[in-house]
């Protein structure tokens, strides 16, 4: 595991936070009881915003997942039931290198997922600023992420 002083790295799955992106006209005001800030990135599965818990005056992630988009009427309820499985299943992970999962829920149609806000960068912001990563630090990023791997592969 990596000290607290090194900057944390997000990984997304194209490298940069705008690939894929699905059309969103404007953002939502809140989700559930989550107050949204601002965008934090889009990818092929959805929008993520810096948000706030205002119980408890916790910064989060909350991702907005646009099931209806994506799947045919027909399809949504098995959709649906899927997203809450798997959001219940990655919920049961605690690694140091998995951002925790605090709730799963939907708005009207618009599933969505909390997660732990964790300040950083991508991968693709930390090599633009960066430059190239020195091998020993490749080493122990991939390290990291294969760590988690393993972990939510076994759970």
């Amino acid at each position: 595991m990596r000290s607290q002083a090194e900057p944390t790295v997000i990984l997304d799955s194209s490298g940069s936070r705008n690939s894929g992106s699905p059309a969103r006209t404007s953002m939502p005001a809140r989700l559930g009881r989550y107050e949204l800030s601002h965008e934090l990135g889009k990818g092929a599965m959805g929008v993520v915003y810096r948000g706030r818990d205002p119980r408890i005056n916790r910064e989060v992630a909350v991702k907005a997942i646009p099931l209806a988009d994506e799947f045919d009427p027909e399809d949504l309820e098995q959709a649906r039931t899927r997203f809450f499985r798997e959001a219940e299943m990655a919920g049961r992970l605690s690694h140091p290198h998995i951002v925790p999962v605090f709730e799963a829920d939907v708005q009207g149609q618009q599933p969505y997922i909390v997660f732990e806000y964790v300040p950083g960068c991508t991968l693709a912001e930390h090599l633009a600023q960066q430059g190239r990563c020195a091998p020993h630090e490749a080493v122990a990023l991939m390290a990291d992420v294969l760590d988690g791997l393993q972990a939510a592969h076994a759970a």
